[in-house]
């Protein structure tokens, strides 16, 4: 059976169109590259531009990505379509002049984030949705009703982690969302007030599919590392109909919905808990899907090897 080559990265799911700023798309497609062996220098290699140390400099927004550049970036990120143009105009935003000439760039944006993402809410609420530290800091920071320091989130992690750094933006954009306020005599942070529950359930599969999978991924770490009272994972499989299948759809949103409007005072929480339901077939009982078990030219394997490549 044919292998998967390690050193090629998984793409990350959540497009480009999602984003408002290159360096956070980079960050993002990198953070989640690096979990398949991409480094900075084999990014660089790829791009075939300057050297590891531009790239962390990038990262860092110790330097812009210079327009020249801009090809092999879409080279190592693998881009296609309007994304190469969409991240190209993401570039060009930050080095256009202020006036007609940036003007013109952002209105080129947002005819192509229409175009691709249409159905996503606009004011931020489509890159809040994109990674999942947004909506677990804006969580832990409104279940404690007050944090006094950066170090106090970066320190809750149970299953994964965050530098200072990555804190430090996060609270950042959503103080600029209005989601969070800092307390300036304080320097601490507190939850927006008025500021409105909003959830997944709107927001394209795309925008979503990389939360899903690192919340997946923490459920198997909450599994090998935290005893069964502390956890509660479960999982089975049977054959149903579709009726049954309609029947427990409602069932979960009921629990999701009073997952969701299960109402704690502020302090009185003792973690931030994510709940993930997933319901889906795996294999069908019906003749007319169901193949002779031979792949191309009577080879057994023949599919699975072209799955698995």
């Amino acid at each position: 059976m044919a292998t998967r080559d390690p050193s090629r990265k998984n793409r990350l799911a959540t497009p480009v169109f999602v984003f408002e700023d290159y360096v956070d798309y980079l960050k993002a497609w990198y953070g989640y590259a690096k979990r398949f062996r991409m480094t900075q220098s084999a990014f660089i290699e790829r791009a075939g531009v300057g050297t590891q140390a531009y790239f962390s400099d990038i990262l860092a927004r110790r330097k812009k990505l210079a327009v020249k550049h801009i090809n092999g970036f879409v080279t190592a990120l693998e881009l296609t379509g309007d994304a190469v143009d969409f991240f190209r105009l993401l570039v060009l935003k930050e080095h256009s002049k202020k006036g007609a000439e940036k003007e013109k760039v952002l209105k080129q944006l947002a005819l192509l984030r229409e175009r691709h993402l249409s159905t996503l809410i606009t004011d931020g609420n489509a890159e809040y949705f994109s990674c999942w530290k947004y909506s677990v800091v804006r969580e832990f920071i409104v279940s404690r009703g007050y944090v006094a320091s950066l170090w106090e989130i970066k320190r809750a992690f149970l299953h994964f982690t965050m530098s200072i750094g990555e804190v430090r933006e996060t609270v950042n954009k959503l103080i600029q969302w209005k989601m969070v306020e800092a307390d300036s005599r304080t320097g601490g942070f507190r939850p927006a007030a008025g500021a409105a529950t909003i959830t997944y359930s709107g927001m394209p599969h795309a925008v979503v599919n990389d939360v899903k999978r690192l919340f997946i991924e923490s459920s198997v770490h909450a599994m090998e590392t935290l005893p069964r009272d502390q956890r509660h994972i479960t999982m089975a499989i049977r054959g149903m109909s579709r009726e049954n299948y309609k029947r427990f759809c409602r069932k979960i949103d009921e629990l999701r919905a009073e997952f969701l409007t299960t109402e704690e005072r502020a302090g009185a929480s003792d973690y931030v808990y994510g709940i993930t339901i997933q319901l889906f077939p795996v294999m069908s009982l019906s003749s007319d899907e169901m193949s002779d078990g031979e792949g191309r030219n009577g080879d057994p394997l023949q599919d699975n090897q072209t799955e698995n490549r």
